[in-house]
């Protein structure tokens, strides 16, 4: 084999390698799953995909829109849970991964469309803090909440940034004590879980 064939096929198998399945995809390059998933993907324009099949409607969905319950600066809300929080909504355990749930938000509780959406997805077993968990959060343009110019409230895991700062600060208190438990079942980063 001469020199340019040996280095030319290392080089291939390590780009063979890189595009394997094993490997995660980048946040912001998840593609959005189809209809029957039980797992949003993560980045903002696979989330809002996503969100636009209303693929999660299919999930466990509270029966109406009702205000926020305390301690939530959601406002008028409804809740859809996956299977995986469904099915371990009335244990004590923490989610397990994979666990995922859609808030709508609303401006009022008669509206039928919701103005922006909030995600969250437990991306490994050990939530670490909230830090393991995918956080995505969409509100209307004239919200108070900080947001960027389309919207975006929190986009990413609960290691950094609004993610980090406003929605883990939020949630880790979740089934800490009675305030911050207004459903039962509450805990491990979810305040609501709907069965």
């Amino acid at each position: 084999m001469n020199r340019t064939a040996l280095v030319a096929l290392p080089l291939a198998l390590a780009s063979l390698l890189g595009c394997s399945s094993s490997s995660p995809a980048p946040a912001g390059d998840t593609a959005p799953p189809d209809a029957a998933s039980q797992t949003p993907p993560q980045g903002a324009a696979a989330v809002q995909a996503w969100l636009a099949t209303k693929a999660y409607k299919a999930w466990h969905c509270e029966s109406e829109v009702h205000a926020a319950r305390s301690p939530s600066p959601h406002g008028f809300n409804q809740i859809c849970s996956n299977d995986l929080i469904a099915a371990s909504a009335s244990s004590t355990a923490p989610w397990p991964e994979g666990a995922a749930a859609v808030k709508e938000l609303y401006a009022a509780e008669t509206d039928t469309t919701p103005v922006g959406y909030a995600v969250y997805l437990k991306t490994q077993a050990s939530s670490a803090g909230g830090a393991n968990w995918y956080w995505y959060e969409q509100v209307p343009l004239s919200s108070p909440v900080p947001h960027d110019s389309t919207g975006i409230v929190a986009d990413g895991l609960g290691t950094s940034g609004p993610a980090q700062t406003i929605c883990v600060s939020c949630h880790s208190a979740a089934g800490s004590d009675s305030a911050h438990t207004p459903s039962p079942g509450g805990r491990d980063d979810v305040y609501t879980p709907v069965d």
